[in-house]
């Protein structure tokens, strides 16, 4: 499996950031990301001088062009766009049209930006108040915030932890929803310990920078992104087994060096199940037995699904241990993952 580090909510001095596109893009390459976007609220006028900047300073990273539609009901995160549409028809009690109108104009996944958020400092519109009736149109969530740093209150402020307990309540429903990170970036960002997006992508995945952006897009609609603080968690079912990968030789940040000594512990729920686990570090892959860990006639989903959401600790199950999550696992009883 190939990892490919992506930053997918970012401002530029085109909206409310204090980084110009073309900063913008400096700095992601100096952090060695390989996708970065571009959502300035409510405008796209900075992707021109983005891919500008990318190509005249020939900078080893691909822009994935989008919007953060910012209204009073909540922030939607519109990526492949490239021109803004009028949201004066957006109905928050039935929203789904609306966002049909962005898939029209290129969207080419939506994704819901920091929905549990009181705003810094409190603010109207942040929070995500959209009635979503049909939630098959909504393609990830924001689950980790990471504008509020390391600060003790920033999980209250931005809705971290709800809003990953809300995407997994909603994958185990069986809707097809990834999860992702997201810097927020307005002013130029710290060096802190905050979780990161990954996209999982296929290993057979064109190595074309060129392609990267709309690769990272198929990585979202497939579920295949993990956010984490260091180790990389992969997990698929196959017939009466759960496959768990756990890869932690990134020397990105020193992680490889961080994390080599920890305890990790996989943490799995699944309709009305819970379980802990402890894992090893020095296995490339882990078979868990999926009777040991499921009733004998587990639930399914709406869809007929078996499905999974997993979660890596250090030591204990404690929010702060947390190191990676959003990681799904979905199949067919007796059957390969899907």
């Amino acid at each position: 499996m190939k990892y490919q580090r992506v930053e997918l909510h970012n401002h530029s001095t085109e909206s409310d950031g204090e980084m110009t596109a073309a900063e913008l893009m400096r700095w992601a390459e100096k952090e060695a990301y390989g996708v970065v976007a571009l959502t300035d609220h409510n405008t796209c006028s900075g992707h021109e001088k983005a891919e500008k900047t990318i190509k005249e300073e020939q900078l080893h990273i691909d822009l994935l062009k989008g919007v953060e539609v910012t209204t009073f009901y909540g922030h939607i995160l519109a990526l492949g766009m490239e021109h803004m549409v009028a949201f004066t028809d957006l109905d928050p009690k039935a929203p789904e049209k609306f966002l049909g109108k962005l898939r029209a104009a290129g969207a080419g996944v939506i994704g819901l930006a920091h929905p549990f958020c009181i705003g810094r400092p409190v603010t109207a519109g942040c929070r995500m108040d959209l009635e979503i009736h049909d939630w098959n149109q909504i393609d990830y969530i924001e689950v980790f915030n990471t504008s509020g740093g390391t600060e003790a209150m920033a999980g209250k402020i931005m809705g971290n932890r709800r809003a990953l307990e809300f995407w997994e309540e909603k994958v185990l429903e069986g809707y097809h929803l990834a999860a992702v990170s997201g810097k927020d970036i307005h002013q130029k960002p710290q060096r802190l310990p905050v979780m990161i997006t990954y996209a999982l992508l296929e290993d057979d995945a064109e190595e074309d920078m060129e392609d990267a952006a709309k690769t990272v897009l198929g990585a979202l609609m497939r579920q295949k992104t993990i956010v984490t603080k260091g180790p990389m968690l992969h997990a698929w079912a196959e017939q009466d087994n759960l496959w768990v990968e756990v890869e932690h030789s990134s020397e990105y940040e020193k992680w490889n060096e961080k994390w080599k000594n920890c305890n990790p512990v996989l943490w799995i729920r699944g309709r009305h199940v819970e379980k802990a686990l402890p894992l090893c570090f020095t296995k490339c892959v882990e078979k868990i037995k999926l009777p040991d860990i499921l009733h004998e006639e587990q639930e399914t989903d709406q869809y007929g699904y078996h499905t999974m959401v997993l979660r890596l600790y250090d030591g204990t199950c404690q929010y702060e241990n947390l190191l990676a999550a959003g990681i799904s696992v979905r199949w067919k009883s007796g059957g390969k993952e899907e």
